[in-house]
């Protein structure tokens, strides 16, 4: 279906620009919500595949490949360079509509896409093993599920606030006289976005109205959001997903909601649409950081029956993300005044330059502590693989006894665990083992 409604997009355009109907901004904006539409269904096409692959082979063990020396690091290299000289090229590409049509899409498509996969690879390196078609399957229902109902869920909730707001403007006279003399002006506004913004000023930064805009942002969208982002994870239940397992799908189901939101307001483009990508990077890190704290408090209280730990982990994740939000509202409210030359109060001025600062600083605990956490998780999946030396009776990790008279080496700590032997079931895939087994 997405790549559907691409093609029929270019098609579109292509036909347009014929007659000559639309002009060469429209244009680069058509087609940079085409290539993130056909970027989307692509990343579709590996669940597919693998899915496919189990429903035919079901009893295949996927191949395990060792890691090449220094992968992480090189991985860091190439996503620095290739997203920096995008976003370089793309400033100057953005100001220019007679190719940014062409150039800007694929350039949105790098600066949006390898910050994801870099934090696919850091925030699941080494936990969850095991089956691809669980993970593609984790990944693509964070990319195009999650926000559906997200979405979904916000616009009821819009329309339910607004609802209330028009009910108060009718029981005040003197509301509702206000609100006729703005539906008036606004009706006679013209085309012109400034002249929107201008008349909807004093409402905007009418003290009610920012209480409002703030609870919204900062509480109901953090508090439904960070409940259905790892939406992938809600498929798991029964599976005897591990915590660290619930870390690492949550993260990827961050990475696909992170993903299609800044695809999405990305597509724009424009000349403001390199500083937009720039800061969209840090929030894919909290939205796959919060993803991937809830998935581990969510497998915790699956496996473990750890309650509070996933209680506290929900409004810790709702902290940090109406942190940001509400830190993102103010740096709004404080850049008004170049906008439209009206009068800001001058707290709410103070308070939008300090929040910038806030959203740096916010922004670089949220990759410390996302590298940290997967850190910690591999060391205590590599603690469960260490054998005492002077233990008789050994317990191997999957929780069964070896053969009588067997005596397996310790395994050194290596922080992270041992790759499983084909043909034997992986202890961090939480699969049961096969029924039957053979005789003697």
């Amino acid at each position: 279906m997405l790549l559907s409604v691409a093609f029929v997009i270019v098609t579109t355009d292509f036909a347009q620009q014929i007659f000559q109907v639309i002009a060469g901004a429209d244009r680069t904006q058509s087609y940079m919500v085409a290539a993130s539409l056909a970027f989307a269904g692509i990343l579709f096409l590996p669940s597919a595949w693998y899915a496919w692959k189990h429903i035919t082979h079901p009893e295949a063990v996927p191949a395990i490949r060792a890691e090449p020396r220094r992968f992480g690091l090189l991985l860091t290299i190439v996503v620095v360079v290739l997203v920096s000289g995008a976003l370089l090229l793309g400033d100057r590409v953005s100001r220019d509509t007679r190719i940014a049509w062409l150039v800007l899409p694929p350039l949105n498509i790098l600066a949006t896409g390898l910050p994801a996969l870099w934090l696919v690879y850091f925030g699941t390196r080494d936990l969850i093993p095991g089956s691809p078609s669980r993970k593609w399957g984790v990944f693509t229902s964070g990319l195009v599920l999650s926000p559906v109902i997200i979405l979904v869920l916000e616009f009821i909730v819009l329309i339910f606030m607004g609802i209330l707001a028009i009910l108060w403007i009718l029981l005040d006279p003197s509301l509702s006289g206000q609100f006729n003399s703005l539906i008036y002006r606004l009706q006679n506004a013209g085309t012109n976005p400034e002249t929107y913004l201008r008349i909807m000023m004093p409402l905007i930064l009418n003290p009610g109205i920012i209480i409002l805009m703030f609870a919204f942002v900062s509480v109901i969208v953090p508090m439904i959001e960070e409940a259905l982002k790892p939406v992938g994870m809600w498929f798991l239940v029964g599976q005897k997903i591990t915590p660290a397992q619930g870390f690492g799908y949550g993260v990827l189901s961050g990475v696909g909601f992170g993903l299609f939101e800044n695809l999405g307001n990305t597509s724009s483009g424009g000349e403001a649409w390199a500083l937009l990508a720039s800061t969209r990077i840090s929030t894919l890190l909290l939205h796959c950081l919060n993803a991937g704290l809830v998935g581990w408090a969510l497998a915790s209280a699956w496996s473990q029956r750890r309650y509070l730990r996933l209680v506290v982990t929900y409004f810790f994740a709702i902290l940090l993300h109406g942190l940001w939000n509400g830190m993102a509202v103010m740096s709004f409210f404080s850049s008004l005044e170049s906008f439209t030359n009206l009068p800001v109060p001058n707290l709410l001025v103070r308070a939008g330059s300090l929040s910038t600062i806030g959203i740096i600083l916010l922004g670089a605990f949220n990759l410390v502590f996302f590298i940290a956490f997967n850190t910690a998780l591999r060391r205590s999946l590599g603690e469960l693989y260490i054998t005492p030396k002077d233990t008789p009776s050994l317990v191997s990790a999957s929780g069964e006894n070896p053969p009588p008279g067997s005596s397996p080496a310790p395994t050194p700590h290596t922080g992270s665990p041992p790759e499983p032997q084909p043909g034997t079931p992986d202890p961090l895939e939480g699969e049961k083992p096969p029924a039957h087994t053979e005789a003697g």
